[in-house]
C-alpha cells in the first residue's frame, strides 16, 4: 500500500488517518516516483514515524535540516514535526514508512511507563529524529525490528497486533536507554513536572476562597484547559475541582474547630457560594454536617 498524495490541512497538519481507533498504525511502502509530486511534501502528524530505506538513497528535510538516508538505513521522526522526503540526487529511491499513533503504547495517564518514559521521550525538544545506521550495534538492532514489523504487517497472522507491539516497544526500549543525554532530559522533564504541580497548588492556596475556573489554572499553569485537567488528575490522583472542594472542606474545619463564626460565614469565607452546597460538600467528605463536627471536635490553635 503506498500513499500517493499528502493531503494537509492550513496549517500542513497531515489529514491521512493512520490505522484506526482499535490499532493505530499503519505501513506502506513508498516509491518516491509514483508519489504525485515525485516526492513527500513538507507535512506533520501526531504519529511517530519511522523510515527504512529499502532502494537507493533519501534526504529526509526535518524541521528544516536535511539527513541523506542510505539503503538499509533509517530514520526516526518524533510526532509533531515538519518533515519531508524526496529522492537523493534524482535516483529512484523507495522506502517502508511506518506511522504509529502514540495511543498504541501511552498507556493509562497514571502509568509509569508512561509518565517517567514515554511522555518525555515523545516531547523531548532535542529528539525531533534519530537517524539510524547499520554501523553502530543498537540501531542496527532496530533496523532489523524495522524489517520483521512490515513482515509481520504483511503477513497479518493471527496475534499479530500482539507482536507489533511487543517488537516497537522494544524498539522504544532500545532509543531510550541508549540516546545519549535522554536520561538526564527525562529527569530535568520530571523536574519541571514538579515544578509546575506545586504552582499549580500554590495557586489554589492562594485563591481558594475566591471564584476558580479550570480556565484561571490552565492559563495560571500555561495549559490548555484538557491538558490542565488531564495533568492535574494525573499528579494528584483528583481533578482540580475535586481537590479545590476537598481543599475548602479542611480550611472550613479548622474554621469550625478554631472559631464560633456561623456555619453560613464560614462557607462563604472558604469559598462555597451557597451554604447548602457547601454543607452537601462537607457532609459527603467528612460523614458529618458542619455543626455536628464542630459539636464532635474541641477547639485548638493551629500551630
Amino acid at each position: 500500500m503506498q500513499v500517493y498524495e499528502i493531503l494537509t490541512t492550513g496549517n500542513l497538519k497531515e489529514i491521512t488517518k493512520h490505522g484506526d481507533k482499535s490499532f493505530p498504525l499503519a505501513i506502506y511502502k513508498t516509491m518516491l516516483r509514483k508519489n504525485k509530486l515525485g516526492y513527500v511534501q513538507l507535512h506533520w502528524h501526531d504519529e511517530i514515524q519511522f523510515a527504512l530505506v529499502t532502494k537507493g538513497c533519501v534526504n529526509f528535510t526535518i524541521d528544516k535540516s536535511e539527513h541523506i538516508v542510505e539503503k538499509n538505513n533509517g530514520i526516526f521522526i518524533n510526532s509533531n514535526c515538519l518533515h519531508s522526503a524526496k529522492s537523493y540526487n534524482n535516483n529512484d529511491s523507495e522506502y517502508i514508512c511506518i506511522d504509529i499513533s502514540p495511543e498504541l503504547f501511552l498507556g493509562s495517564s497514571e502509568s509509569i511507563i508512561r509518565q517517567k518514559y514515554i511522555e518525555p521521550f515523545l516531547k523531548s525538544k532535542a529528539i525531533s529524529f534519530v537517524t539510524l545506521n547499520l554501523s553502530i550495534d543498537w540501531e542496527k538492532k532496530i533496523l532489523k525490528s524495522l524489517k520483521d514489523l512490515y513482515m509481520i504487517y504483511e503477513e497479518k497472522n493471527f496475534g499479530f497486533e500482539l507482536k507489533m507491539q511487543y517488537v516497537i516497544l522494544n524498539i522504544l526500549h532500545l532509543m531510550i536507554i541508549n540516546i545519549k543525554y535522554l536520561d538526564k532530559e527525562i529527569s530535568s522533564y520530571s523536574f519541571i513536572e514538579d515544578q509546575r504541580i506545586k504552582k499549580m497548588l500554590s495557586y489554589i492556596e492562594e485563591n481558594y476562597n475566591q471564584k476558580i475556573t479550570l480556565e484561571d489554572m490552565a492559563k495560571n499553569a500555561n495549559l490548555s484547559r484538557a491538558e490542565c485537567s488531564r495533568f492535574f488528575k494525573r499528579m494528584t490522583g483528583q481533578t482540580p475541582f475535586e481537590y479545590l472542594i476537598s481543599y475548602r472542606i479542611n480550611k472550613s474545619a479548622l474554621l469550625l474547630r478554631n472559631s464560633d463564626m456561623p456555619i453560613t460565614e464560614i462557607a462563604e469565607e472558604v469559598g462555597f457560594g451557597s451554604v447548602s452546597y457547601y454543607i452537601e460538600k462537607f457532609r459527603k467528605q467528612t460523614n458529618c454536617t458542619p455543626t455536628e463536627f464542630r459539636n464532635f471536635h474541641p477547639k485548638f490553635i493551629e500551630s
